[in-house]
């Protein structure tokens, strides 16, 4: 029996195969690469293709004897889901009752999904708990609100085995595993890219929020703590436990300009920024309860520091680089 990842060659799909495969868990990899990147997708078997493809997702369920789905696939970027609303509903909204399909027609019942604390609106200096009113800010978060809501029906109508995990930030790496600094959306990368490579500045949407500095506030979790958090939750479906949504953070915020100062100490060069009006769809702050998660299952960050958040990615970045020095000036065969 294995474990669908799908997504599974993204930043966190890849992070996540790597724990579930040294667990002695076997793994395969489904993803479009649209935003995956093939060379990460070590673990298991990878294949090529979409979540909306019922046909192939049923024959690599019923080929590779998956008994269960870790669905990471997902259009993910607010800012970008505020100009292609219909491509965020259509890939993770249609996309995810296609993958319910194919796994129910093939007799699959346990599903981990890939929520996102964007479906709260603003959490300001207090910790915002699962029970707190939702209220998404975004195409984006309302995609993954609405899957939120239908896990229920699925588990009432056809004895769905389900958690919802709301990652709060991602961010770190292990090995070379790391995002590409060049294309990638999150703040982490982008500094990296501006201070070390070269790349254009850091832009600040927000400099007046309510909040210590007036730079918007998030939870940033090490993505190897949220690959932890998937490992338990697939223990947890696994045993048949009601369905339940979580957060998986932190509890505590760091800014924006807090994040620029950590990976300016870190790569010991500044970052350059350019400040900016607030954008359509960010909240000032938003921080994890996670007592929660402690409570069903077990799980605590335990590498999510920020000073080894900015370490590790900034290690990440330079082993890639590396790697791509290696290949320019390796003999042709």
């Amino acid at each position: 029996m294995s474990i669908l990842i799908t997504g599974g060659a993204g930043f966190i799909g890849c992070h996540s195969a790597k724990l579930l495969a040294e667990s002695g868990l076997e793994v395969v990899v489904l993803d479009n690469l649209t935003t995956g990147r093939k060379k990460n997708s070590r673990w298991g078997t990878f294949v090529s293709g979409d979540i909306s493809d019922i046909a192939l997702v049923r024959s690599v369920i019923r080929d590779r004897e998956v008994s269960a789905v870790l669905h990471l696939a997902a259009s993910a970027h607010v800012g970008d889901s505020m100009g292609r609303p219909h491509a965020y509903f259509s890939n993770n909204v249609s996309g995810t009752l296609s993958l319910l399909d194919a796994m129910l027609a093939e007799g699959v019942h346990r599903l981990v999904f890939a929520s996102s604390c964007s479906v709260y609106r603003d959490s300001g200096s207090r910790k915002v708990c699962e029970t707190e009113a939702l209220e998404p800010l975004s195409p984006y978060g309302e995609s993954k609100l609405a899957i939120e809501r239908l896990l229920p029906w699925y588990e009432r109508a056809h004895g769905l085995k389900w958690l919802a995990l709301r990652y709060f930030n991602a961010a770190g790496a292990v090995s070379d595993l790391g995002e590409d600094p060049a294309t990638s959306f999150r703040i982490v990368p982008r500094a990296i890219h501006a201070a070390l490579a070269g790349g254009p500045p850091v832009h600040i949407y927000g400099t007046h929020y309510l909040t210590r500095d007036g730079t918007a506030v998030r939870d940033y979790v090490h993505v190897t703590d949220i690959a932890r958090s998937n490992r338990l939750a697939l223990q947890y479906v696994a045993a048949g436990d009601p369905g339940a949504v979580l957060n998986i953070g932190t509890g505590s915020g760091t800014s924006v300009q807090e994040i620029i100062d950590a990976v300016g100490r870190a790569g010991e060069r500044a970052v350059p920024f350019i400040e900016h009006s607030p954008r359509p769809g960010d909240a000032a702050a938003i921080i994890a309860d996670r007592s929660r998660a402690k409570e069903l299952l077990g799980w605590e960050p335990t590498q999510s520091e920020m000073s080894h958040i900015t370490e590790t990615a900034i290690a990440s970045y330079r082993s890639n680089l590396k790697a791509e020095e290696a290949k320019l000036i390796a003999p042709s065969s």
